[in-house]
Order: C-alpha cells, then sequence, then structure tokens
C-alpha cells in the first residue's frame, strides 16, 4: 500500500474515533460500561499515549531497510484486527484509572493526531528502527500499518463501550 493511501486511512480513522467522543459528556465518558472494560476516556487515552510513542519513534534515526519494508504488515493486521483475541498492553501506554476531564482528553488526542502526522510526513518509511518494548525491529512503513489497525481496534471497542453507557 502508498504511503499517501496508508495516512489517509490513518487520518481518516483517528477522525472517526474523535468523532465518536465528541458527543459523549464528561459523565459519559468516564462511565465503566461493563467490568473489566476501559472507560472512553482511558480509551481515547490509551490513543494518545500511543500515537505520542509512535511519533516519536518515528523520528529515530533508522537505517534503511534489508528486507520487504512491509514484511510484517500482514502480521500486524492479522493480530489487531482480530476481534476474537484479548490483547495486553504495554504498561507504557495503559491509561491510569481516575476521573478524566472530557476537554482534556480530546485535546490530548487530537495534538497526538496531529504531532503523528507531522512526524509521519517527515520519516523514511523504509527505514527500519528497533522498539525492543513493543515490537522489536519493524520498519516505519510497518508503524504506520500499526497505527491504522490499532485504531480500527480501539474505534470498534470504543462503540461497544459507547452502546453499553
Amino acid at each position: 500500500m502508498e504511503t499517501t493511501t496508508i495516512l489517509k486511512e490513518t487520518g481518516q480513522i483517528g477522525q472517526e474515533l474523535f468523532q465518536l467522543l465528541l458527543p459523549l459528556s464528561e459523565a459519559q465518558i468516564n462511565a465503566v460500561p461493563f467490568k473489566g472494560s476501559w472507560t472512553a476516556a482511558q480509551l481515547a487515552t490509551h490513543i494518545t499515549k500511543s500515537n505520542n510513542g509512535i511519533a516519536q519513534a518515528l523520528q529515530m534515526k533508522g537505517k534503511p531497510a534489508e528486507r520487504d519494508p512491509e514484511a510484517r504488515v500482514n502480521e500486524l493486521k492479522d493480530t489487531f484486527l482480530d476481534f476474537s483475541i484479548k490483547l495486553k498492553s504495554p504498561s507504557f501506554i495503559i491509561p491510569e484509572e481516575r476521573i478524566y476531564k472530557k476537554e482534556a482528553v480530546t485535546d490530548a488526542l487530537k495534538k497526538s493526531s496531529e504531532q503523528l502526522k507531522t512526524s509521519a510526513l517527515t520519516a523514511n518509511p523504509n527505514e527500519i528502527i528497533n522498539l525492543p518494548a513493543a515490537f522489536g525491529e519493524i520498519t516505519k512503513l510497518e508503524l504506520f500499518h500499526f497505527v491504522l489497525y490499532h485504531t480500527q481496534r480501539h474505534v470498534r471497542q470504543l462503540k461497544n463501550i459507547i452502546s453499553h453507557i
């Protein structure tokens, strides 16, 4: 998939997530929909933390990939779009259990999306970097795909949360 296409799709799914949050009240974004679930605010905070981390990773100095820069795309897609499995987030992007202010949550999400887009536009998608805490060796192009699939997964979860609050 072309870089411009994946970035466009990523922007669209990020906007969908944002649009799902906007109509919710402060009470709704902090409501626990069912046992074991994050609140809408926690989900948005998780995406914000992830976006910020990926934006930083895209700014890292990489080396030219000595393999197909899209080799792990199907692995990422299969993992993040398999809704039958519950994934465990790395500790550094797990949201805190607390009451969130809606405006702060949505502002941070929007800012993280803009930072991610800026980093993506200047990144060399064919570079490979090492992110041992999350992915190991991964190309920046694969990270673009990760953001798309990760956000798609959480849009689905947010819709489920909204249906229960």
